[in-house]
């Protein structure tokens, strides 16, 4: 039998299966297993850890569990400053990329309106959503720990709230995308690159109001919607604001 001890810090610990006795979870093994298994086995992805420490010393997902150790785990903190050598997940990601599962449509829509290139349909299966992942490169959001749990998951997201602006706030901040922000440069509807568009070109699909109060107007090339400046895109603006204030 091999013996371990576990300590999760910070929103590591509301993913426990189970509550540990005062702040140490104490883990039986039967047969030897990876350090990844051991935590996943306490409820938390390995994409959710960004620092290991047995006994003290730095190590990473694949370290064997021995009879007496104990185990101190971190998630991604943004005020905690670790060297990038000893992190287990990147601070920040060189090409934000995203793909949502089934049950983030508004948090997908909106990472969409804030410019990010996120992916999301509300038909795909969880092999279907991995396959993407890995073809797409992207990074996998999703409320499915189990999901995430999978050896082929680079990198992914387990957001905590229920509420798509709060879940919004986590991604924006666990990635550091605040600076990187284009407010309305994607389509809400199917992720395309808006575009430009002459009021002329349009007018055949605006409604008379619209003609008469708007100039400028944006277009996706891909499925074709049109967007102005309207009351609506100043309340998402606005909204926005108080997320970046906050």
């Amino acid at each position: 039998m091999i013996c371990t001890t576990l300590r999760f810090y910070g929103d590591l610990n509301p993913l426990l299966f189970k509550k540990p006795e005062g702040k140490i979870l104490h883990r039986n093994l039967s047969a030897p297993t990876s350090a990844k298994d051991l935590i996943e086995g306490a409820g938390i992805p390995h994409t959710e850890v960004d620092l290991i420490l047995v006994n003290g010393k730095r190590t990473d997902f694949s370290y064997l569990p021995q009879d007496g150790d104990h185990f101190s785990i971190y998630p991604v903190f943004s005020t905690l400053t670790i060297p990038d050598e000893q992190r287990l997940q990147p601070a920040q990601l060189s090409k934000p990329r995203f793909l949502a599962d089934v049950n983030l449509g508004k948090l997908a829509r909106y990472l969409r309106i804030a410019g990010f290139d996120t992916a999301y349909s509300n038909a795909a299966n969880d092999d279907e959503l991995i396959e993407q992942m890995q073809n797409e490169h992207k990074t996998l959001l999703t409320r499915d720990r189990k999901l995430l749990m999978r050896k082929v998951v680079q990198f992914g997201y387990l957001p905590r709230s229920d509420d798509p602006v709060k879940q919004l706030e986590e991604v924006l901040r666990r990635f550091q995308l605040t600076e990187r922000i284009k407010l309305f440069t994607r389509c809400p509807r199917c992720n395309g690159l808006l575009q430009s568009v002459a009021k002329e070109q349009i007018m055949d699909r605006l409604e008379p109001l619209t003609k008469k109060h708007y100039n400028h107007f944006s277009q996706c090339p891909d499925c074709g919607q049109v967007y102005w400046p309207g009351s609506h895109r100043n309340r998402l603006k606005e909204k926005f604001q108080k997320i970046l204030k906050s």
